[in-house]
């Protein structure tokens, strides 16, 4: 939790009987995240609480996004039920399970599973960036996505997770290329900016995809970002390739694969960097810098 303060599960529940809703602390699931606090609440809701005046601007601004989509796209959100004058907010989750890993293990060898997820995302950025306009979000979100870091800070921190001279100068050029990239102004469009299997809510039994959450990383943005998680894996594209096969005919345009590779590495390579004072083995993000260098890897053999 970055300059906030603690928050208490009986603070929490004291604070929800604003919203009419009385839980016991118990029944409530905390969880710090950046600038604010998640509570799960039972019956399939969220409650978000600002720890800081940062946490509550980015509230504010995930609550714009979520109800323009909730108001035009036909794909499930999270729903905001309530919204106290202190700046926290109740949501109805989106129904379903988050599986990112299990359903990564499983798209490694499955690909008619991959391009099904595939086909799913492409549908749904289709409607989030068609549906809600450049007008619709200007002046009041970011231009690009927060992640990754600012490439000087990358190439601060990368010397001390890697020793590896030639990688590093490889890098070099992978970010000197993505800071290079000139967006044209009819390829900006309401961007998630971290649309993965880790945002996606799914039928438990068929793997259906019902929805989408967690736009605190929204902005107007270059549409190419928004498909750069959707290269699951290197050993095929296929779920980006059924995304593309939806969402480029109904635009009436050609994505650029070498771009959304290039989004993809610069990410990669951020995590990289993000492991700065964490131990090889610790699982970061998910990953052991094992795998973050795997991923940095196979995504440069790309480029």
């Amino acid at each position: 939790m970055k300059n906030g303060a603690v928050l208490t599960a009986e603070a929490s529940a004291a604070a929800l009987r604003e919203a009419g809703l009385d839980f016991a602390p118990a029944d409530l699931r905390l969880e710090a995240r950046d600038d604010r606090w998640l509570a799960r609440l039972p019956g399939e809701r969220l409650a978000w609480f600002p720890a800081n005046a940062k946490g509550r601007a980015r509230l504010d601004i995930e609550r714009r996004v979520l109800r323009l989509l909730d108001e035009r796209c036909s794909f499930a959100v999270p729903r905001v039920l309530f919204v106290s004058a202190g700046g926290w907010d109740v949501r109805a989750a989106v129904p379903g399970v988050c599986d990112p890993w299990g359903l990564y293990r499983r798209t490694l060898t499955d690909v008619p599973l991959a391009h099904r997820l595939g086909a799913a995302m492409g549908t749904i950025l289709l409607e989030q960036h068609t549906r809600v306009t450049q007008a619709d979000v200007a002046g009041w979100l970011p231009t690009r996505p927060e992640w990754p870091e600012p490439s000087e800070r990358l190439r601060q921190n990368l010397p001390e997770v890697i020793d590896d001279g030639g990688l590093l100068a490889d890098i070099d050029r992978v970010l000197d290329a993505y800071d290079a990239v000139a967006v044209a102004a009819n390829d900006r469009v309401l961007v998630h900016g971290d649309l993965g299997l880790h945002n996606l809510a799914v039928d438990p039994a068929t793997t259906e995809v019902r929805g989408v959450f967690d736009y605190n990383e929204a902005s107007c943005a270059d549409r190419h970002y928004d498909f750069r998680y959707l290269i699951f894996h290197h050993e095929h594209d296929a779920a980006l390739a059924a995304a593309l096969a939806i969402y480029e005919p109904a635009v009436g345009r050609a994505l650029s694969r070498t771009r959304i590779r290039l989004y993809n590495a610069a990410c990669g390579i951020g995590f990289l960097a993000f492991r700065r004072g964490v131990p090889p083995e610790e699982r970061w993000c998910g990953r052991t810098l094992a795998e973050d260098l795997q991923w940095v890897r196979d995504a440069l053999g790309y480029l």
